[in-house]
């Protein structure tokens, strides 16, 4: 299932896992698909783009460009 190339996508986190690429933090978050909410799918957030370690259980809107997140803002 690709990734839409631009736009936002607000998601709960079911769950989280903190890793690194050649140094840099991300956190790989499992969510329900928003356009097949039957589907589990895992999306990675680089660090710079949250203010924070997200949560499970914590509702996030995620923008996307080019198929990457470039920013993940928690919904209070």
């Amino acid at each position: 299932m690709p990734l839409p190339m631009i736009g936002n996508w607000s998601v709960e986190v079911q769950a989280v896992r903190p890793f690194t690429i050649h140094g840099d933090l991300y956190y790989e978050v499992h969510v329900l698909n928003p356009d097949s909410p039957a589907e589990m799918i895992g999306l990675r957030i680089p660090q710079h783009a949250i203010d924070g370690p997200p949560a499970a259980g914590e509702k996030l809107n995620l923008t996307f460009l080019m198929g990457q997140i470039t920013q993940a803002k928690r919904v209070v």
